[in-house]
């Protein structure tokens, strides 16, 4: 924690301290008594933790319960196969031109990357029309 703040406010002076408003970071305890090093000496300076963080986190727990891992895994699953087969992949794209569906194609769920579960199922969901058009 004295390392990381003090290499901050390095940082802090060199700049200047009236550039800066907050420390913004994740929680981890080496980081965050950082954080609170800064914000103790500046008290202008807010302390705090990065909501963008927090939200992963969450995302990372919703996606321990069973149904909300399976629904991902199976979603993955036929993006995955889409992903992976030319004709598979022609044709849900003429599916949807046909049912004129904006926003893109499949996306895939990344576990490092949290966004990525709403947009892996919402592009499921999105196109399910064109989806079922292949399939049947």
């Amino acid at each position: 924690a004295e390392c990381i703040s003090n290499a901050i406010e390095e940082v802090i002076v060199r700049i200047g301290i009236d550039k800066f408003a907050a420390i913004i970071s994740d929680n981890g305890a080496n980081v965050a008594a950082a954080r609170r090093i800064i914000s103790q000496k500046y008290p202008s300076i807010l302390n705090i933790r990065c909501i963008a963080h927090c939200i992963n986190l969450i995302s990372s727990d919703i996606i321990k319960i069973n149904q909300a891992n399976k629904l991902v895994r199976q979603a993955n699953i036929i993006t995955k196969f889409f992903k992976n087969s030319t004709i598979g992949m022609t044709l849900l794209k003429d599916a949807i031109k046909l049912k004129n569906i904006q926003g893109g194609g499949l996306k895939v769920y990344v576990e490092t990357r949290w966004t990525t579960v709403y947009e892996c199922t919402s592009s499921i969901w999105r196109l399910k029309d064109a989806l079922q058009h292949v399939f049947f």
